[in-house]
């Protein structure tokens, strides 16, 4: 006899799952009525609403702003900087993605521009970003060849420009400082000064240096001249300790507490009182 006649229904509702298998497989769907060889799926789509066909760009989210002359690129920060928004400093090396513009040109080679925001966190309101959020712009200079901070931050040896900020001293850095101010700024303004006083400052610095390390191993012999009963003071101290942890880890296994506490504060109890 002649084969049953399968209804239109079951027809496309077979249709439907498989493509929706072929959908699973490749994780793409296309649309029964959709010939790859006149157009792609978006100028379907398009055609379908009567829109003009959308085309992605190769560079994606990168390139929503090609239109400005903004490119996003990924940039990495030359130097260290400390934020004008925030105070917090930022580590030469740590990348940012950042929007690359053209501003000028110094002669024929292009001055570009890099705007980024800060991703320092602290976690203070002066770093959320979505409320207060503070924007770096690093600019190349070709006639120096280098990099120069634009605007939102500070190069940390130009920490003098920010406002109200404090220079260091050479004691709060840890660094040997010259004796006179008067011979520093002379050095500073006149190189050769600097270069031919230059062997006299390093045997001051070396003396100076000499003096502490023997200070320290002096300090060091001091402490350490009996091996024997500094080994014992250590060992003794370390017993006492370890004894006094057994202690009270016993007491509170007694109790029942399962989780080790701090020790008891005077604060504490007068608060409890």
């Amino acid at each position: 006899g002649a084969a049953p006649q399968v209804p239109r229904a079951t027809e496309l509702l077979r249709a439907g799952m498989s493509s929706l298998k072929a959908a699973r497989a490749d994780n793409f769907y296309h649309p029964p009525d959709w010939d790859p060889r006149r157009g792609s799926r978006a100028e379907l789509a398009a055609a379908r609403l009567g829109e003009p066909a959308w085309k992605a760009h190769p560079l994606r989210e990168r390139a929503k702003k090609l239109g400005e002359g903004i490119l996003v690129v990924r940039f990495e920060m030359p130097f260290d900087v400390r934020c004008s928004g925030c105070g917090n400093r930022i580590a030469k090396g740590v990348r940012f993605n950042a929007e690359k513009k053209c501003v000028g040109k110094y002669l024929s080679t292009k001055v570009w521009s890099f705007r980024m925001m800060c991703a320092a966190e602290d976690g203070t309101s002066r770093t959320d970003r979505t409320r207060n959020a503070h924007y770096i712009e690093v600019r190349t200079d070709p006639k120096a060849a280098d990099y120069v901070v634009a605007e939102g931050a500070v190069r940390v040896g130009d920490l003098d420009k920010l406002p109200g900020a404090k220079v260091p001293s050479a004691e709060e850095l840890g660094v040997e400082e010259l004796a006179d101010p008067k011979d520093r700024e002379r050095r500073v303004a006149d190189p050769f000064y600097g270069l031919e006083h230059a062997p006299a400052a390093r045997r001051s610095v070396e003396r100076a240096r000499a003096e502490r390390v023997s200070a320290l191993e002096d300090a060091r012999a001091s402490a350490w001249l009996d091996d024997y009963g500094s080994s014992q003071l250590l060992r003794r101290k370390h017993r006492k300790a370890r004894h006094s942890s057994f202690a009270q880890a016993a007491e509170e296994a007694a109790k029942g507490i399962r989780h080790p506490l701090l020790p008891e504060a005077p604060e504490d109890a007068a608060a409890a009182a």
